[in-house]
């Protein structure tokens, strides 16, 4: 292939990413996107300038020095435009690459290391491999944050950029150990800008796609995840020690109604991050109003007890603030272990129940809720009220028709 054609398309490469850089951040917002489409612009320019120089359009010192200081600025960009768009955010430190690609420019320049084709040449390769190579550490990083698919597309494609670029750098200073000609890697390099672009529009789409699940998995008003995911997140068969644990939030109408509602968000805000912080990685979500569930494997009545207990002492520790008046919340809890005689739906009843028996049985506490042991019982179960405030010392048995609504 000769090298017209090979300009030609490494100038389209980035035409093309340009071009599609500029769509997505008109669309999307993503931050880095822009710098994307500036640096791929610079490099579309930089290689017309080198196309008109080899024909003989430009005098030499311009489309040689021209080409050189263009091009290090648009992969200066390129990567800063990558650093911004895997970190979604900016940093006055991002402005560090440009700051390189121009001392680079200024030494080339000033040493005229540009008249000679070979030295310049491998001079833009090397800093291109530098900036490639920061720019494939920020993605890679940034998988650890989102382990989004597309980051590894974009991370494989950005190191063979970085090789092709090395090996066509090695090429340049001892052509006789360079494993492959300059422009073979040369034209590799082509496919690895095409491919940037395709996984950075890739990459932009699936965060999209996740932020609309999270959107749609997640509680708008407390952040924490809604009955449709808790319900999704559920297994699909119960196992020995799968526990459900229900919470209610105490007298949080009467909250509304001598506070506002404005208040009693506030509130309810507040005691549902101190039951996500309390429940750890668990399976947690907000049924609807002030009720919470969660579920448990792998526990004992005393663990599962413990971490309900946990919760509720959590919620006691917060106060707000409402006019001359503090709102001390409190929640009630009940627990239902699975001991392979019911389904999931019939788990969490039981667990309901046992919640309405600490309702019924004085509120900021927490039941458990116990199958019976004696065939002769007429009642098929019973709630055993274990409270961490009131200190009771053992199980109270009552049947079900005598629970409190």
């Amino acid at each position: 292939m000769d090298l017209a054609t090979i300009l030609l398309l490494h100038k389209s490469s980035f035409i093309v990413g340009a071009i599609c850089f500029s769509y997505i951040r008109w669309r999307s917002q993503e931050l880095g996107l822009d710098l994307l489409a500036v640096g791929f612009g610079l490099l579309a320019f930089a290689s017309t300038l080198a196309g008109m120089g080899e024909q003989g359009v430009l005098p030499f010192a311009v489309w040689t020095l021209g080409s050189f200081f263009i091009g290090v600025t648009g992969y200066a960009l390129m990567g800063m435009g990558l650093v911004r768009l895997s970190g979604r955010r900016r940093k006055a430190s991002d402005w560090l690459l440009v700051a390189i690609a121009l001392m680079v420019s200024g030494a080339v320049g000033g040493m005229h290391w540009y008249a000679d084709n070979r030295t310049r040449a491998a001079l833009f390769n090397a800093n291109t491999a530098v900036f490639l190579g920061v720019s494939c550490a920020v993605i890679l990083r940034g998988f650890l944050l989102d382990r989004l698919p597309a980051r590894l597309g974009l991370l494989a494609s950005l190191a063979a950029a970085t090789g092709f670029s090395i090996l066509v750098t090695i090429g340049m200073i001892v052509p006789q150990y360079g494993p492959i000609e300059p422009r073979y890697a040369f034209f590799m390099l082509i496919i690895c800008h095409f491919s940037v672009a395709l996984f950075v529009v890739v990459l932009v789409q699936e965060r999209a796609e996740a932020q609309l699940k999270r959107l749609a998995d997640t509680d708008a008003l407390t952040g924490v995840p809604n009955r449709q995911h808790f319900l999704a997140s559920l297994p699909n068969q119960l196992q020995a020690g799968d526990a459900f644990i229900m919470i209610d939030i105490d007298h949080f109408k009467s909250v509304n109604d001598r506070f506002g509602h404005e208040t009693g968000d506030v509130v309810l805000v507040g005691v549902a991050r101190a039951i996500a912080t309390a429940a750890g990685r668990n399976v947690l979500g907000r049924l609807g109003g002030e009720e919470f569930a969660l579920f448990l494997r792998g526990q004992t009545e005393g663990s599962a007890f413990g971490i309900a207990d946990q919760i509720r002492t959590a919620v006691n520790a917060l106060v707000f603030a409402s006019a001359s008046e503090t709102i001390t919340p409190s929640v009630s809890a009940g627990i239902a272990i699975w001991r392979g005689d019911c389904n999931a739906q019939s788990l969490r009843d039981q667990a309901d129940q046992a919640l309405y028996a600490a309702k019924r049985t004085g509120r900021n506490r927490v039941e458990l809720y116990l199958k019976s042991i004696s065939a002769d019982e007429k009642c098929s179960s019973s709630v055993a009220a274990a409270s961490g405030i009131h200190g009771s010392s053992g199980p109270q048995h009552a049947c079900a028709g005598e629970r409190a609504a």
